[in-house]
């Protein structure tokens, strides 16, 4: 039992150091973990023994150039991205209105189109959105209902529909009693009493 027992604890301690190397290989990005408070290391690549690297100012070359092809890459796929500069006093014009520039014959057209076109599509709002308010800038100006105006037609048949919408207002109320015989009983007279049916 005793010699199981080292033998198993011996392999369990061969496992464990296996996979600390495996992590050490397969993720090379973490860092040196020790218990020594004086252990030191050094870059072996920056060492003063190591080998002159005669590719080190290519390869930077290398990567300037890269970099400055990134930047080039990035404004002409995004040029709604503001230019930043650390020039505090630069400062540009608009290709387009410039003095210098030529006329376009074509401008006052394109003005009318477009005003035109948002003259269409308020008209296109207003008629799919009735429900939306009147908007004006006149502080004066006023409206009234062209169905209650002085000078509108008598509805002879307004009283008729009056009297059907009231009917309907009981009968709804009556139906809701009906069904929702849990609901308070509500009253304007302020003097009026009940009692139980059950307990009387």
């Amino acid at each position: 039992q005793d010699e199981d027992a080292e033998e198993r604890a011996r392999i369990l301690e061969d496992m464990a150091q296996l996979k600390k190397l495996a992590v050490d290989y397969m993720h090379p990005e973490l860092p040196v973990k020790t218990t020594d408070a004086f252990a030191c290391g050094r870059n072996y690549f920056t060492r003063p023994s190591a080998p002159q690297d005669e590719d080190a100012e290519e390869r930077a070359r290398i990567l300037e150039d890269m970099a400055q092809l990134k930047k080039l890459a990035v404004d002409y796929m995004h040029p709604e991205l503001p230019v930043k500069t650390t020039d505090a006093f630069a400062c540009g014009r608009n290709y387009f209105t410039r003095p210098s520039a030529p006329q376009d014959e074509d401008a006052e057209e394109r003005a009318r189109i477009l005003e035109d076109m948002a003259q269409l599509k308020k008209l296109a709002v207003d008629y799919l959105h009735p429900e939306l308010p009147v908007k004006t800038t006149d502080a004066f100006a006023y409206g009234r209902n062209y169905f209650t105006r002085p000078s509108a037609e008598d509805d002879e048949e307004e009283a008729e529909r009056q009297l059907i919408l009231e009917d309907m207002a009981q009968l709804k109320k009556l139906a809701v009693d009906y069904l929702h015989p849990e609901l308070p009983v509500k009253t304007t007279d302020a003097f009026a009493y009940g009692r139980n049916y059950f307990t009387r």
